[in-house]
């Protein structure tokens, strides 16, 4: 079990660090799959809040994956960010109609690291 939050943590980790390296060099880019486009104030304002936050969150979850007492806090992270994304975004695709393969994607992983976290964290309850 411990190789799986382990797992899960780097993996999250890795996933958050190359979205927010993503959008960090071209938030407009990697953003108009789903329509934002905006000024130049606005895209400062996607590479520091999604970029930004992204990597420290990447760094974040890393940092659980090798450091023993910190993994449970961290598959908490994965649980409850992920899980607050996928829910919104379910929310916003419910409230609008929309819906594009990039939700899809998005929607796979936000959910997927919310079930795994999930699961590590139950295993981690058990097993100490």
């Amino acid at each position: 079990m411990e190789r799986f939050r382990i797992l899960v943590l780097v993996l999250a980790g890795l996933g958050f660090l190359g979205f927010g390296v993503a959008i960090t060099l071209d938030p407009a880019g990697v953003l108009s799959a789903v329509g934002i486009q905006g000024t130049p104030a606005g895209r400062v304002e996607l590479q520091a809040f999604y970029g930004g936050l992204e990597l420290g969150l990447g760094a974040f979850l890393l940092a659980c994956a090798f450091q023993p007492g910190w993994r449970r806090p961290g598959l908490w992270l994965v649980a409850l960010g992920n899980g607050g994304i996928g829910a919104v975004r379910l929310l916003g695709i419910a409230q609008t109609g929309e819906f594009t393969p990039f939700f899809a994607w998005a929607l796979a992983w936000e959910l997927g690291f919310t079930v795994a976290a999930g699961l590590a964290l139950t295993g981690a309850r058990k097993t100490g």
